[in-house]
C-alpha cells in the first residue's frame, strides 16, 4: 500500500527509523540544531545553549558540502521508494497481516516517528524498524527514546499495547551475504576496468565513528558489532576465493577537537594504502547521504587519488531488491514471533536519562546474538 494512502485502514504500521537529512538550504540550521542538542548522540555542557551555537558555527560549511551533491539530502527520496517496496513485498508475502503502511521516522526532521503514529493511529499493529543494523546509544537508541518520549507524552495505553520494535540485525546471514554480494559485484567491476589482480585492490570499511569514551568506558558495543560484521563479511568473500587485504576504519567525527575517537580514521588508512586500488564499503549505512555521497565519494576520493590509482565505493543497499527482501523478512519473522521487541541492553555504565524507561515502555527482552 502507498504510504500516503492514511484515509484507507491499515492493519500494520512499519515506520523506518533513521537520522533523516535536510531537503532544501533553510532546513540545513534546524536539523543541525536539533543533532547537537541530542544528548544521546552528544553530550556537551549548557546542552541547549553550546548545541545551537555549534549548529549555527557548521551550517554555512554543512550547506558548501551539500551543494556538492545537489543541495538536499537524497534520504528521504529513498527510503520512501524502499517503503513503497517493503509494504508491496509485506501484502504479498504476509497477507494474514495486510493491508501494510511502510514510512520514514526521522531523528532530526520531519517526518518523525510520533507524526507517522498519529497519522496511522488507526493501525492494529504498529513496528519501529531500526535501519541501523549496529546498536548504538547514539542512533538506534537515540531514535528510540525519541519515539518514547513522544508515546509516553500522549498518555495512551492502546499505543504501547500494539507498539513493537525491530533492532541490531547485524548478526544476519542474509546481511552478511547481501553485502559481500554487493562488494564482490564491485571488486569484479574495478578488476575487469583497470586489469587488476585481486592482491591490486584494497578494501576499506568505512563506519561512522564514536567518543573512544562511549566504548571504552560507557560500554556501547557499536565498535564490536561494526568489527564483527566486517569479519563476517570477510570470511564470506574468503570462501567466494577473494584474495585481498581488508581494513576496517572510522569516519565522520564531530565535536570538540580534544575528544578521543574511535581509531584509525579512514583517511589515515587511506594514505597507508600500498595497493594499486581502494574498494569503500560504507558499513554502517544502509542509504545513501552525506557521509557516503560527500565525504566517502569527494573528500575521499580526493585523498586517494595522491596514493592510489583507482578508487570506487560499493553502493549503499538503496533500492537493491536483495535489501527490501531482507526487510520484509525481518518483519515477517518479528511477527511470527508474537511481535517481541528486543533492543540490546543498556551500556554498562549507561549515562542515558530515558535508556532504562524506554526498553520497559517496549517490553524489551535483550538481544541473544548468534555465533
Amino acid at each position: 500500500m502507498n504510504s500516503n494512502q492514511s484515509e484507507h485502514p491499515v492493519k500494520t504500521l512499519v515506520i523506518l527509523l533513521n537520522m533523516g537529512g535536510p531537503q532544501n538550504k533553510d532546513e540545513i540550521h534546524p536539523y543541525l540544531k536539533e543533532l547537537f542538542q541530542d544528548r544521546e548522540l552528544l553530550k556537551l555542557p549548557f546542552q541547549k545553549i553550546l548545541g545551537r551555537f555549534i549548529a549555527w558555527r557548521r551550517t554555512p560549511k554543512i550547506q558548501e558540502r551539500y551543494e556538492e551533491i545537489g543541495q538536499y539530502s537524497p534520504t528521504k527520496a529513498i527510503m520512501e521508494s524502499q517503503c513503497e517496496g517493503i509494504a508491496q513485498k509485506l501484502d504479498q508475502l504476509n497477507p494474514e497481516s495486510a493491508p501494510h503502511v511502510c514510512v520514514s521516522g526521522f531523528r532530526y526532521c520531519s517526518p518523525r516517528p510520533g507524526e507517522m503514529i498519529k497519522q496511522y493511529k488507526g493501525a492494529e499493529k504498529i513496528i519501529l524498524f531500526s535501519q541501523y543494523p549496529q546498536h548504538s546509544c547514539c542512533t538506534s537508541g537515540s531514535s528510540f527514546c525519541d519515539a518514547y518520549r513522544w508515546l509516553d507524552k500522549q498518555n495512551n495505553a492502546d499505543y504501547q499495547s500494539k507498539i513493537s520494535v525491530i533492532d541490531q540485525w547485524w548478526d544476519r546471514a542474509d546481511y552478511t551475504e547481501l553485502w559481500a554480494m554487493l562488494i564482490q559485484r564491485k571488486f569484479e567491476e574495478m578488476k575487469k576496468e583497470h586489469g587488476l589482480n585481486d592482491e591490486d585492490i584494497r578494501i576499506i570499511y568505512s563506519a561512522h565513528s564514536l567518543p573512544e569514551s562511549y566504548c571504552l568506558e560507557k560500554g556501547d558495543k557499536y565498535n564490536e558489532e561494526i568489527q564483527g560484521s566486517v569479519n563476517r563479511i570477510e570470511k564470506v568473500l574468503q570462501e567466494n576465493g577473494m584474495r585481498h587485504e581488508g581494513a576496517l576504519a572510522w569516519q565522520s567525527k564531530v565535536g570538540p577537537q580534544r575528544t578521543k575517537w574511535l581509531s584509525p580514521s579512514t583517511p589515515n588508512v587511506i594514505a597507508e594504502t600500498k595497493q594499486k586500488a581502494i574498494l569503500m564499503v560504507p558499513i554502517a549505512f544502509t542509504t545513501d547521504h552525506i557521509e557516503t555521497l560527500d565525504e566517502i565519494d569527494i573528500e575521499f576520493r580526493g585523498y586517494a587519488d595522491e596514493v592510489v590509482d583507482h578508487f570506487a565505493r560499493v553502493d549503499c543497499f538503496n533500492m537493491e531488491e536483495k535489501f527490501i527482501d531482507l526487510c520484509a523478512r525481518l518483519v515477517i519473522e518479528h511477527m511470527k514471533n508474537d511481535f517481541k521487541s528486543s533492543i540490546r541492553p543498556c551500556c554498562v555504565n549507561c549515562e542515558g536519562s530515558d535508556c532504562a524507561s524506554m526498553r520497559k515502555y517496549f517490553s524489551s527482552s535483550p538481544v541473544h546474538y548468534s555465533s
